[in-house]
């Protein structure tokens, strides 16, 4: 049976850049293997702190060279070539032997969040043997089966969106006056602030892309709907009927 696994890998690789600019967020779009064994890293960086963010590439021990490959000034994609050392700190596909799929890589200031498909859970053992044979602490945030995905995929959500925007809904961040804080939520989810902002804004962009949005096509003029703000909706905007999550929160390699 094909799983939805979330990891987090405490692993040193971009660690000081990441310190140096605490306001960007940093996504992995491609690992890759150079000549010498090491792994080349192709990343986006997103914020207004990217020039600190260079300068953490200069001092990170973990990086050998890197290049700014091109963007904008908010968003730049870079190719970064890790040390051998590091390299060997962040080689999921290679503990997991090239069987599982990765679909999404985030660092933040504490950790890396890494999301994928696993044909099985021997697969998820080999990966935590190599985490722990490297000396990388790993903690299993989620296991799902993937027809559980199928709501969420409809709505064209990760299952982590999902996660983050039903946690949200239920601690009270859209209540008026808000219940919560985004400092608060980010510690019921165990991540950083800056992470369940971008999570909140793509989940909430994709959910009205697909629904809302949707349904205004070809329907009456958007002009008609602000005329009239509060017809057919309610209080909150939609309801759920089961909002409850299973979620295990750090929980070890013994409990694969």
């Amino acid at each position: 049976m094909t799983l939805f696994v979330s990891i987090s890998l405490d692993s040193p690789v971009l660690e000081t850049s990441v310190e140096r600019a605490s306001t960007v967020d940093v996504t992995l779009e491609q690992q890759t293997p150079s000549e010498d064994g090491s792994l080349d890293l192709t990343i986006w960086a997103s914020g207004d702190g990217l020039g600190g963010f260079e300068d953490g590439l200069d001092a990170d021990e973990t990086v050998s060279r890197w290049v700014h490959i091109g963007g904008t000034e908010t968003s730049k994609l870079y190719r970064t070539r890790l040390t051998e050392r590091a390299s060997s700190s962040i080689d999921y596909h290679g503990w997991a032997d090239g069987k599982a799929v990765f679909l999404s890589a985030e660092r933040d200031a504490a950790r890396w969040t890494v999301e994928g498909y696993f044909p099985d859970r021997s697969v998820l053992r080999d990966l935590a043997a190599g985490c722990e044979s490297n000396g990388v602490t790993f903690d299993l945030l989620e296991v799902s089966d993937t027809d559980r995905l199928q709501d969420a995929r409809q709505f064209d959500l990760s299952d982590v969106q999902l996660q983050t925007l039903l946690t949200a809904l239920n601690r009270g961040y859209y209540s008026v006056p808000r219940q919560v804080t985004l400092e608060e939520l980010a510690a019921s989810l165990d991540v950083s602030h800056q992470a369940v902002s971008e999570r909140l804004r793509r989940g909430v962009d994709s959910l009205l892309r697909s629904t809302v949005a949707a349904r205004c096509e070809g329907d009456r003029d958007p002009a008609d709907y602000r005329e009239h703000p509060t017809d057919d909706v309610s209080s909150n905007g939609f309801e759920a009927e089961d909002t409850t999550l299973t979620r295990p929160i750090g929980l070890g390699p013994e409990a694969l």
